[in-house]
C-alpha cells in the first residue's frame, strides 16, 4: 500500500511539474523543505535538476533536504556537484564538511572546513565546525585555536565559548 501511495505521489508531482522552469521547481521545493516535507522537496529539486542539470542551487537545496533526512551519502554527493558547478561555494564546503563529520570522517570534514575558511577567512561557523572535528580527533590545541578564531570572527558565539572550555579542560587532563 505504501508503495502504491509513493508511486501515485511521484506521478502527481510529475504531472504537476511538467513544463515548469527549473527555478519554479526549485522554489516549490524550497517551500516544501521549509515546511519539513523533505521527500516532496527532494522530488521537486530533482525535477529542477532534470529541467536544468547545471542549476547549482537545486543540487545545494536537495543536499540540505537529504541532510535533514540523515541521508549523508546523498547529501555529500549533491554538495560535491554544487561545488563542481560553483567552485567558490563556501557554504557548500562547510555543509559537506558537517555531513562528513556526521559520518565520522573527521579528516574529510576538516579538509572541507579548511577550504571554506580559505574562501572566507571570517566564516565563524567553519572555524567552529573545524574545531569540533579536531576535538573528535583529540587534537585539543587545534580545536582551541579554531574556537578562538570563531570567537574572534563572532564575539559572544555561545557554542564556541562552551566548546572552547571543554577543549581546554581536555588539554589540561592530557598534561
Amino acid at each position: 500500500m505504501k508503495y502504491i501511495i509513493t508511486v501515485c505521489s511521484i506521478l502527481l508531482i510529475a504531472i504537476a511539474v511538467c513544463g515548469q522552469s527549473a527555478s519554479t521547481l526549485n522554489s516549490r521545493g524550497f517551500r516544501q523543505a521549509k515546511q519539513q516535507h523533505y521527500e516532496k522537496a527532494i522530488q521537486l529539486f530533482s525535477a529542477a535538476i532534470n529541467a536544468d542539470p547545471f542549476f547549482t542551487d537545486a543540487y545545494y537545496n536537495r543536499a540540505l533536504a537529504y541532510s535533514k533526512l540523515q541521508q549523508f551519502d546523498k547529501s555529500i554527493a549533491d554538495y560535491s556537484k554544487a561545488i563542481d558547478l560553483r567552485p567558490h561555494f563556501t557554504i557548500a564546503y562547510n555543509n559537506r564538511g558537517a555531513d562528513k563529520h556526521e559520518q565520522k570522517d573527521y579528516a574529510g570534514a576538516i579538509a572541507d572546513y579548511t577550504k571554506a575558511i580559505e574562501l572566507d577567512s571570517s566564516y565563524a561557523r567553519a572555524y567552529f565546525n573545524r574545531g569540533n572535528s579536531f576535538y573528535k580527533l583529540q587534537q585539543y590545541q587545534n580545536a582551541i585555536n579554531d574556537f578562538n578564531k570563531a570567537l574572534k570572527c563572532k564575539p559572544g558565539f555561545k557554542d564556541a565559548i562552551i566548546n572552547l572550555s571543554k577543549a581546554k579542560e581536555q588539554l589540561k587532563k592530557e598534561e
